[in-house]
This record gives C-alpha cells, structure tokens and sequence, in this order.
C-alpha cells in the first residue's frame, strides 16, 4: 500500500494531533467524573477510533495498478499535401486511379507507424494554408484525409512548390522555438509539377528544422488525364490543354528530378510512390524509441482505496448515532 496525501502533509499531521489531543483531554474529563462506566469508555473509544478513520483515510491509502494510456511521443510530424488539379490524374497504381488515392493511403499508413506523435497538415493548390495545427487528435486527422480532394477547377492558377514555403517555413520556426527537444519530420506529398512562371525557390534554409521525412512523389513519366472538380456539379469531363489545337484532354507527368532536388535540400529522402504498398521507406531513420508502435504506453497509477475504511466508518457511525439516541430516549423516559 501507498499513500497519496489528499492534503499538505505537515499541515494535515498537526491538525490531526491538535484533534486528538483535543479527544483525550474531553474523554479524561468525562471519565474522571464517572473512571467506572463502561458506557463511557465505549463512547469515547468509538469517537477515537470514527477520528482515526478519517484522519487516515486524509493520507490518501493507495494501491498501484498498470493501465494503457495514449502515449505522447515527442515527434511533430508535418504533412505538405498538394491538391492542385495534377494530383488528380489518373496514373495511380494498377487500377489508374487519381494520385490523390495514393496520398490518402500514405497519410494514414504514416499515422498508424508513428502513433503518439503530434501531427499538423499545411495544404496548397492556388494558395497555401494550415490546416490542423499540430495536434495527437488522430481522429480528426483521419476526417480529413477522408474528405481529401483535388482543388475546384474553375478557381486553379496552376501547379507550384512555392507556395508551400512560407506556411511550412512559419510552422517549422514555431515547433522550433515551442518544443526544441522533439523531433520535427516532414512529408512533402505532391508530384512535383511546375506550371507557373519562373523557377522553385529553394527549401534548403528549412533543413536545420528537420530531423527527418520523405519527399513522397506519385505520378508517372507517362502521365495521366485529370477530371474536372467542382463539388456543385457532378462531371467526367477531363481538364483540357488549350495549348493545342484542336484542344485534348491535359496530361499531367511527375517531375522526379525537381522532387529529388527538394528531398535533398531538405535532407531527406525521395520515395516514388506507384501504389498502395507500406511505407517503411518513408519512416526510416526515425527513432522508435521516442515513437510507440501503437500509440500507447503502460503506466503505473495509484488508485485511492478509502471504500474499506469508509465501510468501517459507517459502521461506527450507526453506533453512535444508535447510542445516543438511546440514551436520550432513557432519560426522557
């Protein structure tokens, strides 16, 4: 057994020894007028032992017991996910689904591997933004890589890496000065693909933030066609190329050169993505110790134990309330 003292400990002794002495002294001056009474006796040792109790029951007896909680690992994953209109083509796995199908299977694969840890998603398309702050709310974060999808058509201004930068670089710098001890790991999801006026602006200023990651790249060299999206109007109709005429169907191809560039700016590795497979190679390197397998930890907790003690303390007193007003009945008598 153990105690976990519901109050100061010193201050809570002497209150306790104030009372007791406080007892003794009234049980001394009742029985020296009456030394012979057994009714006496019992009265003031049923108080003592009711006081006992409760003095007792305040040093909190305890027993230790194992229990699972969810384990906070001191790991800050960040996910940068590219919804611009090339992470819907049609070039993913063996079934030619959108690229988009492989980034939901690989966020949620990372999750589950590196359970415990905080994790916080920055999107971008037209613009970028933070999403979920970083947060051990996996369920929230399943939400919304469930409801993930390709920005609207109407309103898309073109593919760019740039547009990352600044939110991730701002994210980076907080978990930095915040929480220096953790370990920041970074995932980078898109294809790579540059549609916009001049050249990427270069990431390698962000790598003494990262610990670790992956520049996860989908898409082909073949390429794929994209759908149209608007989540208004339902259509099949794929995103065409004006640049050609008569117009066709656009085809968007994986840039692994500029991704392979990125992951070594940032100081972490390239991995092609083609299909729904595990992503070992997209959490090497990072620690497992700091990290639990499935989120949780055993712990030790002390439970109170004061229901035995309260029973006993009940006990004494229907006692005395059983006691007193029998002796008040007999006098009225």
């Amino acid at each position: 057994m153990t105690f976990t003292p519901l109050f100061p400990v010193t201050g809570y002794a002497i209150a306790v020894v104030l009372v007791l002495l406080a007892l003794g002294y009234a049980a001394y001056r009742d029985l020296a007028a009456n030394r012979y009474a057994r009714a006496i006796w019992l009265t003031w040792s049923r108080r003592t032992a009711a006081f006992v109790l409760v003095a007792f029951m305040g040093f909190g007896p305890s027993i230790t017991e194992e229990s699972s909680e969810v384990a906070r690992a001191n790991v800050d994953v960040y996910f940068v996910v590219d919804r611009t209109g090339s992470m819907a083509a049609e070039d993913y796995g063996p079934e030619h689904e959108p690229r988009l199908v492989g980034v939901r299977h690989d966020m949620l694969q990372i999750v589950n591997e590196l359970g415990g840890g905080r994790f916080s998603i920055i999107s971008f398309d037209s613009a970028a933004s933070r999403q979920m702050p970083l947060t051990t709310d996996t369920a929230a974060l399943r939400t919304w890589v469930d409801s993930l999808n390709q920005e609207i058509t109407m309103y898309s201004s073109g593919s760019s890496l740039n547009r990352a930068y600044t939110e991730l670089a701002a994210a980076l710098q907080r978990g930095a000065e915040s929480n220096p001890q953790n370990q920041r790991i970074v995932y980078i999801l898109t294809d790579g693909e540059n549609t916009t006026e001049g050249t990427r602006q270069s990431f390698v200023d962000l790598a003494q933030y990262i610990d670790g990651g992956a520049v996860l790249g989908y898409g082909t060299e073949a390429g794929g066609k994209m759908r149209r999206y608007d989540p208004l109007l339902e259509s099949n109709e794929y995103i065409e190329d004006f640049t050609q005429s008569p117009t066709t169907a656009a085809v968007s191809k994986i840039d692994e050169k500029q991704l392979k560039q990125l992951a070594s700016e940032l100081g972490i590795n390239y991995v092609h993505r083609t299909e729904p497979t595990n992503t070992k190679d997209a959490t090497k390197g990072i620690n497992p110790k700091l990290v639990a397998a499935d989120g949780k930890r055993i712990v030790k907790v002390n439970q109170l134990m004061l229901w035995p003690f309260a029973a006993v303390l009940a006990g004494l007193l229907v006692w005395e309330f059983a006691a007193t007003t029998y002796r008040t009945t007999r006098k009225v008598g």
